[in-house]
């Protein structure tokens, strides 16, 4: 897109495990030309913070395993007394943040919809799919069958629901949290979806 970098949209994809969330973000950026973050987002932060990345890695996208401070803003994320897993999400939180502020970009998962809550043009996606064509799209992807991607899905999403919820205020999935909710069900291809996306991107942005 041809906008100057301050003004350029931020797309922001969250997904049910199985829903084409990763295919979809990466045609949706080549369509609009823009850069495309998905475990990218792990280097940078690690970069960013001292942190390693295979403690990144670790957290990727994990519930905590202690209860968030009371204010959590006020508190800066490197802090040793901050849980490291408080740590990790907090640099993801600055690394999306700079990367926004740079100019426009794709964003796949790790709360960004709600990191960037309250920056103009920005469009958040949720995609879902129905359960049969999820278990399809593990079983090709992963190579298993359909028990191991039925524990898979639900061991995700068990995983995807709580790091959220614990982190923002809202509830994982819910509607209400995104400008865009689609089924990739519905669709013959994620191109499809991504085309679909990218054109409301156009319409909403210019």
């Amino acid at each position: 897109m041809s906008q100057d970098h301050a003004t350029q949209p931020v797309v922001t994809i969250g997904r049910q495990y199985g829903a084409g969330g990763l295919s979809v973000g990466r045609f949706v950026a080549e369509r609009l030309g823009l850069p495309f973050y998905d475990r990218e987002l792990l280097a940078l932060a690690a970069k960013e913070s001292g942190l390693s990345e295979a403690v990144f890695e670790r957290h990727e996208e994990k519930p905590a395993e202690t209860p968030f401070f009371a204010q959590p803003w006020a508190v800066p994320y490197h802090t040793a007394a901050r849980p490291l897993g408080q740590q990790v999400f907090f640099a993801q939180f600055e690394a999306i943040r700079s990367l926004a502020a740079k100019g426009g970009c794709v964003i796949v998962g790790r709360c960004a919809d709600f990191v960037l809550e309250g920056r103009p043009n920005v469009l958040r996606v949720f995609l879902r799919a129905p359960l049969e064509a999820r278990l399809a799209r593990i079983m090709a992807r992963e190579g298993v069958d359909e028990a191991a991607a039925r524990k898979r899905l639900r061991a995700a999403e068990k995983d995807r629901a709580a790091y959220y919820n614990y982190f923002t205020d809202r509830k994982w999935g819910d509607a209400a949290t995104y400008d865009l909710c689609l089924n990739t069900g519905l669709f013959p291809s994620d191109e499809a979806v991504a085309d679909l996306v990218a054109a409301a991107v156009r319409s909403a942005f210019g």
